[in-house]
């Protein structure tokens, strides 16, 4: 994939994400920059979402660890088992971190 196609995926991707995240009941707020998408959660946790296009992957970084996603089969999957998605991921980790339960699987299916 292009460099330009990956940049443009991720972009949606991140749009997806802070749709998501307007729905919340908690007090969650975020931050999209320079590549960077910063959630910050009422009990002063983050988790940080990241682009890394020279590997073309998508990084969370959260309280359980770090974790990468790739692109296969128009699905974010987990490099370490590629089985784990990045919405159920996301989900985890805002379970975890903002004690909010926020519906993840759509951006478990690429949209452009």
């Amino acid at each position: 994939m292009s460099e330009a196609l990956f940049h443009e995926r991720v972009d949606n991707l991140f749009l997806q994400v802070e749709e998501i995240l307007d729905e919340a009941q908690s007090d969650i707020d975020f931050v999209n920059s320079s590549g960077l998408l910063t959630i910050s959660c009422e009990n002063k946790s983050q988790i940080i979402l990241s682009r890394q296009p020279p590997l073309q992957q998508i990084w969370l970084a959260c309280l359980a660890g770090g974790l990468h996603f790739e692109l296969a089969q128009d699905t974010w999957l987990l490099t370490t088992d590629n089985k784990q998605t990045f919405g159920q991921c996301l989900t985890q980790a805002l379970r975890q971190q903002a004690d909010e339960i926020l519906d993840c699987s759509l951006l478990d299916s690429l949209q452009d």
